[in-house]
């Protein structure tokens, strides 16, 4: 039931990696478009996802973790990326861990504060404290230090109070007609989904034996008749992680095959051929313009 006017606006998703910020926009949407793993830094790319209702329109912004890892031109990349996603929003979620704050949890509230949006501190992963008690000087500690409009607990892995967490949202939101088409879930392609996909199964796979020099690009992407024929290269930086991902007798790299496969079929509700090729592009995480060609620039979709 329609209530009052229709709002919209954006929500920027901040916190250091692997604090679970893709997985609540996944609750959120109802629906997978970021992917997950248990591996830091998995989310690269700034995407868009959108969740419509007949009462407004919310745009997350879901965005690479805040670190303290240096180095890289990747690395710089990520940062730069989560860092500016925090400007021109409605709202920042400021999302920890259930007592646990590191030095990039510090980093990630300092950007935080630099916004002149709404901010929530969103605490995430209440579910493994037994003693909800505990939380009471955790959150003191950081309300003493920063500055928050509001306070939420949630389980975004288990989908606990998600939904209260929406309409705290929503009220911080102006009356304004929808940014995007209702029936628009992303600003991202359907290859840049299909790459992610991918990606996401190599990070489960090989999360303890490659580091994060892997990325994923599409070579053809056609549909003939009900099948979709999809053939990616698996970027490394190393001849022995191309050895490692191809496997023995080729047995690694068919198996992500087939797991990829699965997931884009969800995901395109569609048949499809997937090939997958392993190439080696050396330091490509320290090439500004290696990863421009592969992707990592804001105008990519």
């Amino acid at each position: 039931m329609k209530l009052g006017p229709f709002k919209s606006g954006y929500v920027s998703v901040i916190g250091r990696p692997n604090v679970g910020k893709s997985t609540l926009i996944n609750q959120v949407l109802k629906q997978k478009l970021s992917i997950v793993s248990h591996k830091p830094q998995t989310t690269r790319h700034q995407i868009l996802a959108i969740h419509s209702t007949e009462n407004g329109q919310m745009v997350f912004i879901d965005t690479p973790g805040i670190h303290n890892q240096k180095g890289t031109a990747l690395n710089k990349h990520l940062n730069q990326t989560a860092q500016s996603s925090s400007h021109g929003v409605e709202v920042v979620l400021f999302l920890v861990e259930a007592m646990k704050w590191t030095d990039e949890d510090l980093r990630a509230a300092k950007v935080v504060q630099q916004s002149t949006a709404k901010k929530i501190l969103v605490v995430n992963k209440v579910d493994k404290i037994k003693n909800k008690e505990q939380l009471i000087p955790f959150v003191e500690k950081i309300l003493n230090d920063f500055e928050f409009d509001g306070i939420h607990y949630v389980s975004a892995l288990k989908n606990k109070q998600i939904e209260p967490l929406v309409d705290v949202i929503f009220n911080h939101f102006p009356a304004g007609e929808p940014i995007f088409d209702e029936d628009q879930i992303s600003d991202r392609s359907t290859r840049f989904f299909i790459t992610e996909l991918i990606r996401e199964q190599l990070m489960e796979r090989f999360h303890q034996e490659l580091p994060y020099s892997v990325t994923v690009n599409l070579e053809s992407y056609e549909v003939k008749g009900l099948i979709h024929h999809i053939h990616a290269v698996i970027w490394v930086e190393r001849k022995n992680q191309k050895g490692i991902i191809i496997g023995k007798q080729g047995e690694a790299i068919k198996q992500i095959g087939v797991n990829a496969r699965q997931e884009i079929q969800k995901f395109i509700e569609a048949k499809v051929n997937l090939k997958l090729w392993v190439k080696v592009q050396s330091s490509w995480t320290d090439d500004i313009k290696a990863i421009e060609a592969l992707g990592y620039n804001d105008e990519y979709k």
